[in-house]
């Protein structure tokens, strides 16, 4: 059996369909359907049905799945255990993630344990609130990085970090519609709202002994937050975002605090591991990492990314550009 095809046909059941699979593997579309009949040629069943535009496994599917999955996970262990007697730290880590924030918290974070262990192969998963904890999904997963989930009853947890989140807005728009002075005031602002799978976010605002609840008028509404942050930039009115991952926009002059008494309760991010299941070298380092990585003395040397510069009406004679 053809294990690139093996690993091809689970890349595609996590991601119910082949564009989904290659989108997030960065697989051409074209590889992955020849895998896939390549695979069904060689097991002699059909493994995918529709069911809508989603693909759905066949039950031959769902039972080849569940033999891919202890099939890849013995390789991987192989391989591992081979760098164990080396005392290397090698092999595929495989990080599910809550996929809020992407390349501002995950890929920075990842990046610099690369440089740490750069004969660990990393393959990332990011998952909806509502799969994360998928018990299918988890077989394959050596750890999961998640913001304010909670975790499946066979996973430990350890917490990495927290933050809070605050109100952000460009400077121009804040000229033209005035700087609010009260939560009160934000009921006649523009709001670029986030989407959770339940509903809008609410802006809960705490300060001392006082917390509000506020829902601003949408002028903008999306479930994902670097989408969120962009309009705001943009100066399309006042955001609800996490005060780490607009730090460079306000220090370049993009964004500003609008009512920096006023906080969100404390949001906090773990580290999920499965119980039980003896640490291989790679996965114990992955977590003597993140406790590292989380330190306020720990220096990122990596790239970042921010919104740089904005065209409209924060700047002048530049491009919309993202870096």
């Amino acid at each position: 059996m053809d294990f690139e095809a093996l690993r091809c046909f689970v890349r595609i059941a996590e991601g119910q369909s082949i564009s989904a699979a290659a989108k997030l593997h960065g697989l051409p579309k074209s590889t992955l359907s020849l895998k896939l009949r390549q695979l069904e040629a060689d097991v002699g069943s059909e493994l995918f049905g529709r069911d809508g535009r989603a693909l759905r496994l066949t039950d031959a599917g769902e039972e080849l799945l569940r033999h891919a999955h202890a099939i890849l996970a013995a390789c991987e262990s192989a391989r591992s255990a081979v760098a164990e007697v080396r005392e290397e730290v090698a092999g595929t880590l495989r990080v599910g993630f809550s996929g809020e924030f992407g390349t501002a918290f995950n890929a920075q974070m990842l990046y610099a344990f690369r440089r740490r262990h750069p004969k660990v192969k990393l393959d990332l998963v990011f998952f909806s609130a509502s799969t994360l904890f998928d018990l299918d999904r988890l077989q394959a997963i050596d750890a999961i990085v998640a913001w304010d989930a909670v975790g499946a009853g066979g996973h430990d947890s350890v917490r990495l970090s927290s933050t809070r989140f605050g109100l952000f807005a460009n400077p121009a728009y804040l000229a033209e519609a005035g700087m609010p002075e009260a939560p009160a005031d934000l009921r006649r602002h523009r709001g670029v709202l986030y989407r959770t799978a339940t509903g809008l976010q609410s802006w809960r605002l705490c300060r001392a002994e006082e917390t509000v609840d506020v829902l601003p008028p949408d002028d903008l509404v999306a479930n994902e937050y670097w989408t969120v942050k962009y309009f705001a930039v943009g100066g399309d009115g006042i955001a609800y975002l996490p005060r780490f991952f607009t730090r460079m926009e306000c220090a370049r002059g993009h964004l500003v605090p609008v009512l920096p008494d006023w906080l969100s309760e404390e949001r906090f991010v773990h580290l999920y591991f499965p119980r039980g299941q003896d640490s291989s070298r790679k996965s114990t380092a992955f977590r003597d990492f993140c406790a590292d990585y989380f330190r306020p003395e720990f220096a990122f040397d990596g790239p970042e990314y921010y919104f740089e510069a904005l065209s409209g009406p924060a700047t002048t004679g530049t491009e919309r550009r993202v870096a």
